[in-house]
C-alpha cells in the first residue's frame, strides 16, 4: 500500500520473532527434559533450557517492525486516513476472526480480546493504527524521538505505580492500557523509520550476526530474570526494544548488501505462525496427546505446514483484499488527509 520500495530485512526479524514465539509456547515447558543430558546451569537457577525460547520478547519486537512498517511510507508523504485506517483493520482482523472461529472449535481457551495471551498484541496493534494520524500531527510539534523519550516516561510510570503479577507480566493491564505500556516499542520502530529514510541506519550490516546473537542472549537472561527476580517483563520490555532498533537496522542494513537471509521468505508469513500455531497445537494435542518432548518436536513442521497453508488460504487474501480497498478508497476519497509537515 506504498509507492516506497519494499525494504528486505524486515521480514527476518518478523520470522525470528514468530518463530520465537511458537518455540515458546510448545517446547518451552519441556526444554529442560530435552536438554537434561547437556551440562548447562545458570547459578542455582533451574536448566537454562527452560528459558531459552520467549514469547514476550518476540512480541516486543513485532511491535517494532509494525511502527516501521506504519511509518516508512508516509516519512515524507501524506496519510490518507480513512483508507489507511479500514486498510490496515482489514489486514489484521480477517485472519483473527477466522483465528478466534477456529479457536472454539479446537476450545483453546484465553483465545480472547481482553485476557488473550495471543491477542493481547493485535489490540494494541489496533490502538496505534487508530492514533497512528494523531502521532503524525504531534509530529509537526515535537520529534518521533521526543514523542517516544515521553511515552518510556509514561510507560515506566504506569508499570511503577500499577505493579504486575508474581511473573513481571507487562500483559497484564487490560486491552485500554496494554498498548499505552508497549507505545514505546511501536514508537521506536517509527523512529527507525525516520532514521531509514533518512538514510541513517542506526547499525551496520556486517554486525547482523552479532545483534542476532545479542537479542537472543539478552532475550533468555530477561526471560529468568522476569520469573526469578522482582526486575519483571514490565521494568524491561521497553528497554529491550532499544535493542530491537539496532537489530532491525542490521538486518535493513544487511539486506542493502545483498546479504538477505533464509528467514526472509518465511517472516511473509509469520502472522499467520503467529495466529495459528496454538491453535494447531492445541488441536493436534487434543488427537495425539503430545505430552513428551519428542512429540512436541514432531509437532512443529505441522504446525509450520499449516500455518503456511493459513497464508495462502486467509492471510494473503486479506492482504490482497485489503490493499484493494485502499487503492479505491484513497481515490474517492480526498478528505482526511494528514501529513507531518
Amino acid at each position: 500500500m506504498s509507492t516506497k520500495e519494499r525494504i528486505h530485512g524486515v521480514d527476518s526479524v518478523r520470522a525470528f520473532a514468530a518463530l520465537s514465539v511458537m518455540l515458546a509456547h510448545v517446547l518451552g515447558p519441556v526444554m529442560s527434559n530435552l536438554l537434561k543430558n547437556i551440562p548447562m546451569s545458570f547459578g542455582r537457577a533451574t536448566d537454562i533450557g527452560s528459558y531459552l525460547f520467549t514469547g514476550h520478547p518476540a512480541v516486543i519486537a513485532f511491535f517494532v517492525v509494525s511502527g516501521f512498517c506504519i511509518h516508512y511510507p508516509y516519512v515524507n508523504g501524506t496519510l490518507p486516513v480513512l483508507p489507511f485506517l479500514t486498510a490496515r483493520v482489514t489486514r489484521i482482523m480477517i485472519p483473527v476472526v477466522i483465528a478466534i472461529v477456529f479457536a472454539k472449535l479446537v476450545r483453546l481457551s484465553n483465545y480472547n480480546f481482553w485476557d488473550g495471551y495471543i491477542l493481547w498484541s493485535i489490540v494494541c496493534e489496533l490502538f496505534y493504527y487508530t492514533l497512528y494520524p494523531v502521532f503524525i500531527m504531534i509530529s509537526r510539534f515535537v520529534s518521533w524521538r521526543f514523542q517516544f523519550y515521553v511515552s518510556f516516561v509514561v510507560s515506566c510510570m504506569l508499570v511503577i505505580v500499577l505493579g504486575s503479577d508474581q511473573y513481571g507480566n507487562a500483559h497484564i493491564y487490560g486491552p485500554f492500557l496494554n498498548w499505552l505500556v508497549a507505545l514505546p516499542s511501536w514508537l521506536a520502530g517509527c523512529v527507525l523509520a525516520e532514521r531509514v529514510v533518512a538514510g541513517q541506519c542506526p547499525a551496520d550490516g556486517s554486525s547482523v550476526d552479532l545483534w542476532r546473537v545479542s537479542i537472543a542472549l539478552t532475550a533468555t537472561t530477561l526471560n529468568w530474570l522476569t520469573l526469578h527476580t522482582s526486575v519483571g517483563y514490565n521494568l524491561t520490555m521497553n528497554a529491550f526494544s532499544l535493542l530491537v532498533f539496532f537489530w532491525l537496522g542490521a538486518e535493513i542494513s544487511a539486506a542493502r548488501r545483498g546479504r538477505v537471509s533464509f528467514f526472509e521468505r518465511a517472516g511473509k508469513w509469520s502472522y499467520s505462525i503467529y495466529l495459528y500455531h496454538m491453535i494447531i497445537f492445541t488441536a493436534l494435542m487434543r488427537i495425539f496427546r503430545l505430552e513428551s518432548w519428542g512429540g512436541r518436536l514432531l509437532a512443529i513442521p505441522v504446525i509450520l505446514l499449516l500455518s503456511y497453508a493459513a497464508y495462502y488460504v486467509v492471510e494473503r487474501p486479506s492482504h490482497k483484499f485489503a490493499r484493494a480497498l485502499f487503492a479505491g478508497l484513497r481515490q474517492r476519497s480526498g478528505k482526511f488527509l494528514v501529513r507531518a509537515y
